[in-house]
């Protein structure tokens, strides 16, 4: 239940970020929906208790989705963003988390 409360926290940072860079009017205009759609995918697989072996696969592959969005800032704005990070830090979360969920499944 921990963990589906943090990926669920998670989805919502997400939805909050990609509206606050669409809003900032961020130079990569595919970022922030990006990060809208991996929130709300997070958020509605853990509200509606979907399997654990449903819910770890998405955390991994939206936690991938998120690294790239992380690395595409990095590369194209510099590592002086605190956005980059975070969305890293998130990434990283999200597939160890995703991870967790798999290796209960035995």
């Amino acid at each position: 239940m921990l963990i589906r409360r943090l990926i669920l926290i998670i989805g919502a940072i997400l939805i909050i970020t990609g509206v606050l860079l669409i809003a900032t009017g961020f130079p990569i205009s595919i970022i922030g929906p990006l990060l809208i759609i991996a929130g709300l995918i997070l958020i509605l697989l853990s509200v509606f208790h979907e399997g654990k072996l449903v819910l770890g696969i998405a955390s991994i592959l939206l936690g991938i989705l998120v690294v790239i969005a992380a690395a595409a800032i990095f590369a194209i704005l510099g590592a002086s963003l605190l956005v980059a990070y975070v969305l890293l830090f998130l990434g990283i979360a999200l597939i160890v988390l995703g991870i967790i969920l798999l290796s209960k499944l035995s």
